[in-house]
């Protein structure tokens, strides 16, 4: 069985292809996170996959492989947003006299 879209199509082979990918991914950054390494090559690691997956998912399962670029960028677009707005306010996620975060 396919499912079609335009004139591609989809076989639920692919489909179970990239399950076993994502649950391969799944449980590398599960792995990762028990390892004993250096805290920022973790994190790098770790943003690595979970890029990957958003790009499998993506892809595959909403369908964005076959659209036009307009499409894809409009739905990556609240990525950089929120990325935006994170670093405008990162400054200010350090505390005042008043209230200070602790980090170890």
């Amino acid at each position: 069985m396919a499912q079609a879209h335009g004139d591609q199509v989809i076989h639920y082979k692919q489909y179970i292809k990239i399950w076993g990918w994502l649950l391969v991914m799944t449980l590398l950054a599960l792995g990762l996170g028990y390892s004993p390494m250096p805290e920022g090559l973790k994190a790098v690691l770790l943003v690595g996959i979970t890029l990957a997956k958003i790009v499998l998912i993506a892809s595959i399962f909403m369908h964005l492989k076959f659209e036009k670029m307009n499409l894809v960028l409009l739905t990556f677009s609240p990525l950089v947003l929120a990325l935006i707005l994170f670093f405008i306010t990162f400054g200010e996620s350090g505390g005042s006299s008043t209230h200070t975060i602790i980090t170890h």
